[in-house]
C-alpha cells in the first residue's frame, strides 16, 4: 500500500503539523499494513504556476508542458493510496505553495463535461483513482475551525468527492512547547490511535474523533497567551 505525504508548509521539517502528521503515519505502520511511504516537501520542489494553457488537455494528453518537478511528481500522487495532505491554514486555505500542486493535477483529468445528478459539472478522470483515499491533517493558530475552515474543507469535499478523513488542530502553535508535553503526549497518541483506526475500520472511530476535537489549552487561556506573545515583540 502506497502512501504519499504531502508537507505543503513552507516551514519546511519545521512545521507544527508535520508533527500531527508523523504521529498519524506512526498509527498506519502500527496497524500491520504493509505500507510504502514517501514524503513530499512542496517547499523544496520547484514547482510552476499553471498557466491555462491546456496544453495537457489537448496537445500532449495527461501531461504537462511545464518542465518542472511536477513530472516526478505526478505519478507518485496517481500511483497513491492514500494521499495525506499535511499543512498549516493560510487565510482560510492552504498555502500557496501547496495550492501551486493541486492545481497542476489538471493533467489526471479529462477536458470533457459531465454532469451530476444535481446538476452541476465535472471533469472526468483520465485514471481511476476511484480507491484512492486522502487524508486532511492541518493546524492552525486560533482556537476554533469555526468561520476558519469551512471555505477549505468545501474545496475537499469536491475534489476528493468526500472520500476523505480529517484531523484538524487548532492552536497549532502550542505543539512545540516543552512545558505543555503532559497535554500534547496525550494528544499525540489519539493521533496514532486515528491513524490506526483507519487501516483497520475504514474510518476515525467516534471516540477518537472526540478526543481530537478536544482543544490543547481552554480557548481562553490560548487567546491570553497568543495575544501576549505578540505584544512582547
Amino acid at each position: 500500500m502506497k502512501v504519499l505525504i504531502l508537507n505543503g508548509s513552507p516551514r519546511g521539517e519545521r512545521s507544527n503539523t508535520l508533527i500531527v502528521t508523523k504521529a498519524f503515519l506512526e498509527g498506519m505502520k502500527s496497524s500491520g499494513e504493509e505500507l510504502e511511504t514517501e514524503f513530499v516537501t512542496v517547499a523544496k520542489h520547484h514547482i510552476d504556476h499553471c498557466k491555462g494553457c491546456f496544453c495537457c488537455w489537448q496537445n500532449t494528453p495527461g501531461e504537462c508542458i511545464i518542465k518542472d518537478d511536477m513530472k516526478a511528481l505526478l505519478p507518485k500522487y496517481i500511483q497513491a493510496d492514500y494521499v495525506i495532505w499535511s499543512f498549516p491554514l493560510y487565510y482560510y486555505g492552504m498555502p500557496s505553495l501547496l495550492k501551486a500542486f493541486m492545481d497542476r493535477l489538471l493533467p489526471i483529468n479529462l477536458p470533457y463535461i459531465g454532469e451530476k445528478e444535481d446538476g452541476s459539472n465535472f471533469h472526468p478522470s483520465r485514471y481511476d483513482l476511484t480507491k484512492q483515499r486522502h487524508v486532511l491533517i492541518s493546524t492552525c493558530g486560533f482556537c476554533s475551525t469555526e468561520n476558519n475552515y469551512e471555505a477549505l474543507l468545501k474545496q475537499f469535499d469536491i475534489i476528493t468527492k468526500g472520500n476523505y478523513v480529517k484531523i484538524l488542530c487548532p492552536e497549532g502553535e502550542l505543539l512545540q512547547i516543552p512545558q505543555l508535553k503532559p497535554r500534547i503526549d496525550p494528544y499525540l497518541t489519539s493521533v496514532r490511535s486515528a491513524g490506526e483506526e483507519l487501516l483497520r475500520h475504514q474510518c476515525i472511530l467516534p471516540e477518537t474523533k472526540g478526543e481530537l476535537e478536544a482543544l490543547l489549552v481552554p480557548a481562553k487561556q490560548f487567546v491570553e497567551m497568543a495575544n501576549a506573545s505578540w505584544k512582547a515583540i
